[in-house]
């Protein structure tokens, strides 16, 4: 009787500790796609110096497909937005980019416990590399 309760015991602790690794672990690696995709969204504005609308729905639908909600602006307070506002290098303007996102049920517990809150969060901003070929 006793090492049936010792094993089950045992059990029990392996489980929780196994389940606790892969949560973890998922959360660290949907945490690092997001992150992937700020800094190739980053990088593409800073490329061409505003956030191109065709832009912004291939990664909107990429975040869809992994299975995050996206149906808010995941991209409110990135700027600019729109060609006619272009940051351009030789005016020496910056590109900023704010992408809030609700991951996957899982990683929302994990973040709330290991960063206080449900959303990753990702702002920067960057010097524009974009020339205008009329300048």
């Amino acid at each position: 009787m006793v090492k049936a309760k010792v094993f089950l015991i045992s059990f029990t602790v392996l489980l929780l500790i196994f389940s606790g690794m892969g949560a973890y672990h998922m959360y660290a690696m949907e945490r690092s796609v997001a992150r992937a995709i700020y800094a190739d969204v980053l990088d593409d504005m800073q490329d061409i110096g505003y956030l191109e609308p065709d832009l912004a729905a291939y990664y909107v639908q990429k975040m869809e497909e992994l299975g995050w909600d996206v149906s808010g602006d995941v991209f409110d307070g990135s700027r600019p937005r729109t060609p006619g506002e272009r940051a351009r290098k030789e005016r020496q303007e910056e590109v900023t980019l704010v992408l809030r996102i609700h991951p996957s049920r899982l990683s929302q517990w994990m973040h709330r416990f290991v960063q206080g809150e449900v959303l990753f969060s990702f702002a920067g901003s960057r010097p524009s590399e974009y020339f205008d070929p009329e300048w």
